[in-house]
């Protein structure tokens, strides 16, 4: 993949230069306490960077997911060796590309990039704000506010920080081309949406905004809407291969138009441990059984700690919302984006109410609100300069997040900036090196040592599972992965045994 992404940079090398000659003449014209801000977000992303991730998931799959790309690619059957595995999210793919493991295997900072990135787009929003005045520019130039919170994803890759930011990005497109578009920037919103999609397949209710646009504006996108159509189509029908390569399933984690009759066709009993695993993750992994709608909200918003207050505030806003919207917006286009955040969480709640698949509708209307009551950008970059310094939190102080998340069987915690970490940045997993060899059946697998958590896997050579995990679902669901043939490269499937 590396080879492949130095290509594409080769190929396109004269768009490059462009866009680097367009960033240099925005830098020179913003303000010195801009830049300033710029290099401070600069230096902490790379900082973060450096060292250990804290995120629980990263330790679950999202470095393995990235070794198995760079190592083997797609795998048939890879969801058998773990479920997690079977997702591998685009933003996955995409840090594949960029971690070049030829040279280092420390890279794993695309979110860290990224988040410079967005910076400066939300920065040259705000510029700009100076003399059109705007109130779109500043909401999305009020998005850094949240730094704070964001800077914990920027060590690990995760898809939520991608998601996170570019439906910000999209939301504010949506909302400057509402009323009058150009076939250019619907062609940016249909792509940030199939990006959005591809990335974590719970935001596919924001396909609704092309299509509203479509609608709206269908007399002056008529004549150029086939390009769009077969490339969505293109991207489904590889979305749904890569499904029926890892899974054995068109629409998984979906068991609808379950036609495919592949031998490494995942077991509809990991499915459900999947699913019912993700749900009550929401819950905090409290007993669910028997309760009514009521109690299940109860039960959600008096989460252990950090998520029992992310539901309160969103609940909260949610409720807040259309009102203020009335009393300080009006915008017509801000409050089709808030009917279709409740149908989000509608779906969410039906699937798995998770503060990460929502928490973009919760930035939007947060930030939407403290623009209404705060109209200058003055005061909007004093609340970011608030956030520059909050965010230093995590550089100076050890946080145990496991005291604050469901995940409280784990040691996940944040690590402190050494200046050895100048020169040389920690290890990607915060978990042991050390592994042991085990063997079911015929299959050779490596695990990590017993005081792994049930899912965590880690930085493990491939191939890799928690022999826990296989221990348990051996127990209870008389399941053990197998290779599919002698070579790994050939995949995986599932095995019953008595």
């Amino acid at each position: 993949m590396a080879s492949v992404t130095m290509a594409v940079i080769w190929l396109l090398k004269k768009d490059v230069k462009v866009h680097l000659i367009q960033f240099k003449k925005c830098w020179l014209l913003f303000s010195n306490t801009y830049k300033l801000c710029i290099i401070f977000i600069s230096v902490a992303a790379l900082a973060m960077s450096s060292v250990t991730p804290a995120i629980f998931d990263n330790e679950s799959y999202y470095i393995q997911t990235i070794k198995w790309l760079n190592e083997y690619g797609f795998v048939k059957g890879l969801g058998n060796l773990h479920i997690f595995f079977a997702q591998t999210s685009s933003w996955h793919i995409l840090q594949a590309a960029f971690s070049f493991p030829f040279l280092e295997t420390s890279f794993n900072d695309l979110n860290g990039y990224f988040l410079v990135l967005f910076s400066f787009l939300c920065f040259q929003q705000l510029h700009h704000f100076k003399t059109s005045k705007k109130i779109n520019q500043l909401y999305i130039g009020s998005v850094l506010i949240s730094l704070p919170f964001l800077i914990f994803f920027i060590n690990a890759p995760s898809p939520d920080l991608s998601v996170f930011l570019i439906s910000q990005l999209l939301f504010f497109l949506f909302i400057k081309h509402y009323k009058a578009i150009d076939f250019s920037s619907f062609s940016i919103v249909l792509l940030l949406t199939i990006f959005l999609c591809v990335i974590k397949i719970t935001t596919c209710v924001l396909v609704l905004l092309p299509l509203i646009l479509v609608v709206k504006h269908f007399k002056t996108l008529k004549p150029n809407l086939v390009k769009p159509i077969l490339f969505s189509v293109f991207v489904l029908f590889l979305f749904l291969i890569k499904n029926v390569i890892l899974t054995g399933y068109l629409l998984y984690p979906l068991e609808n138009f379950d036609v495919l009759n592949v031998d490494w066709k995942v077991p509809k009993e990991l499915i459900h441990l999947f699913k019912v695993g993700t749900y009550s993750a929401a819950f905090d992994y409290q007993e669910l059984e028997n309760l009514s709608t009521y109690q299940l909200f109860i039960a959600w918003v008096t989460s252990f700690k950090f998520n029992g207050i992310i539901n309160i505030i969103f609940t909260t806003l949610l409720l807040s919302f259309p009102f203020l919207w009335f009393l300080k917006s009006k915008e017509k286009s801000v409050f089709i984006l808030y009917i279709i955040g409740v149908l989000h969480f509608v779906l969410a709640w039906i699937f798995s109410p998770q503060y990460r698949f929502f928490f973009f509708y919760m930035l939007f209307f947060s930030m939407q609100i403290c623009v209404w009551f705060f109209k200058k950008e003055k005061i909007i970059v004093l609340f970011t300069y608030i956030s520059l310094l909050l965010s230093l939190v995590p550089f100076l102080t050890e946080l145990k997040l496991s005291n604050y998340t469901t995940i409280k069987k784990t040691n996940t915690k944040t690590s402190i900036l050494k200046l050895k970490n100048i020169v040389q940045p920690n290890v990607n997993s915060s978990m042991s090196l050390e592994y042991n060899q085990h063997i079911e059946g015929a299959f050779a697998y490596n695990s990590p040592t017993k005081d792994s958590f049930f899912w965590t896997v880690g930085i493990v050579p491939l191939p890799a599972v928690n022999a826990k995990q296989v221990a348990f679902i051996k127990k209870y669901y008389k399941i053990v992965p197998a290779l599919r043939t002698a070579d790994v490269e050939d995949g995986f499937k599932s095995m019953h045994v008595k």
